[in-house]
């Protein structure tokens, strides 16, 4: 019985409540007086929430971006990747996120920068290494129906009529898509998709990354499993209004 119960709490997901920005502060979701453990890019991190305006509660100015109910790793500094992997990422992202009756760019216009070659915009690829295994890449992209991939449009994705967004396991070359999910949180809310290094949040050898974004008062954070080369959805939080 205790093994069971040991195995039972090392599988628990974070709770699944959002913590977002609003202006220089972070905004917790429902009334919260107690200490609350938060994680970010620092790792665990400890905060006694003070009152905001109408009704909101606040956890510092570091941004945290999950509340958890334990202790867990902080993430590693993510490796520099080189511009021909974005690159190649824009490539492999391409069919996912652009129509394929699409109106190809001008011949002979070169991109402006690799993150929006192939006709999308490259947000995120983080490197991931793995142990007796070639290192995968870890990707976010958005198409380009608002512009945001196109070579004369914004640099940012904040409206549109489709903000279509994707997150990606790219192979050690970059030459293969091996696993891909549609980000329907960052579509609906236009949220620019952002990845944190992953970690091994239960000890259990399986590595798990956070996803996020922000767009004026809409956002979304999502939680996904990186089983060898597959992607699993795990917990989400998407919010259309910050209180």
């Amino acid at each position: 019985m205790l093994s069971l119960l040991l195995l039972v709490a090392c599988q628990r997901e974070p709770a699944s409540l959002g913590v977002y920005r609003s202006g220089p502060n972070a905004v917790a979701r429902g009334a919260r007086t107690g200490e609350v453990l938060l994680w970010g890019p620092a790792g665990t991190v400890r905060r006694v929430p003070t009152p905001g305006a109408a009704g909101a509660v606040l956890l510092g100015e570091d941004g945290p971006l999950w509340i958890v109910d334990r202790e867990l790793p902080a993430p590693t500094k993510a490796v520099p990747v080189t511009a021909v992997m974005v690159e190649r990422a824009g490539f492999r992202m391409r069919a996912l996120l652009v129509p394929p009756d699409a109106t190809p760019a001008a011949p002979g216009v070169a991109a402006p920068d690799a993150a929006k070659a192939g006709g999308v915009y490259v947000r995120s690829v983080v490197k991931v290494r793995r142990e007796k295994a070639p290192p995968i890449y870890v990707v976010t992209a958005t198409g380009d129906d608002v512009g945001a991939g196109a070579f004369d449009g914004p640099a940012d994705v904040r409206a549109g009529a489709n903000c279509t967004a994707a997150l990606g396991l790219l192979d050690d070359q970059g030459e293969a898509l091996l696993a891909s999910m549609p980000l329907a949180a960052a579509t609906r809310t236009c949220a620019v998709p952002m990845v944190v290094s992953p970690i091994d949040r239960d000890g259990d050898g399986v590595l798990d990354v956070l996803v996020h974004g922000q767009n004026g008062t809409k956002g979304f954070r999502s939680w996904f499993r990186i089983d060898g080369t597959t992607l699993v959805a795990g917990p989400e939080d998407v919010w259309e209004a910050i209180p």
